[in-house]
């Protein structure tokens, strides 16, 4: 197993340098808990290539949006979420993370397409049902992986843990402001917060506490 001096936090994997602070590794390899994503780095053309083709797209869309005159809401809309894959995409080819960080990230660029969706439109499906919905089965997928893999998932993933917990909440920030319609799903969303929460407490409890002071020491 590679260990960070630094750090103090030992990994599995094909790992050399530390992910959280990029000091060498020291140790011998051992083989990752998790699959190993398959993509594959990739050239500085392919790279500019998915900013010519983005830009490609936005154009396009403009200029359809201008010549059918649609709404310049949902034009700014369908360019944000453009913009949003684009980078999603990006991501994938200079940092080629695990496949379970890409489902991590998948889940918050869902959130960030129905917040896009939300601010254009205005439409109340997105706070009352979608997000809290999206919220939910993040914190499912999360909580069934600290009940099988425990430590070893939260040191590697701690800061995902913490964003599924505010996720979680968020919902109910839009019942109290009167952009949900039903409040249910968002009361559903919080419970599913508190009972991660809970399931790292009983079952990871020294892990989450160093993880925590990681991530929060300045």
């Amino acid at each position: 197993m590679m260990a960070c001096d630094e750090c103090g936090v030992s990994f599995t994997g094909e790992l050399d340098r530390c992910p959280l602070c990029g000091s060498a590794l020291a140790g011998t390899p051992s083989p990752s808990a998790f699959p190993v994503s398959v993509v594959q780095h990739t050239s500085t053309l392919a790279r500019r290539a998915l900013a010519a083709l983005t830009v490609a797209c936005i154009t396009a869309t403009v200029f359809g949006a201008v010549t059918l005159h649609a709404s310049w809401l949902s034009t700014i809309a369908l360019c944000a979420a453009i913009l949003v894959a684009y980078l999603f995409v990006r991501n994938l080819l200079v940092h080629t993370p695990d496949v379970l960080r890409i489902v991590e990230r998948y889940f918050l660029i869902l959130l960030a397409l129905c917040a896009i969706w939300f601010i254009t439109a205005g439409n109340t499906i997105a706070t009352t049902y979608v997000i809290p919905f999206i919220s939910i089965a993040a914190i499912l997928f999360n909580s069934v992986l600290v009940a099988l893999e425990r430590d070893a998932f939260v040191a590697g993933y701690a800061k995902y843990l913490l964003y599924n917990v505010v996720l979680g909440f968020a919902p109910l920030v839009f019942v109290a402001t009167g952009l949900a319609d039903n409040a249910a799903p968002a009361i559903a969303s919080a419970i599913a917060a508190v009972v991660l929460v809970v399931l790292l407490g009983i079952l990871t409890r020294r892990q989450t506490a160093d993880e925590a002071r990681k991530l929060f020491s300045l």
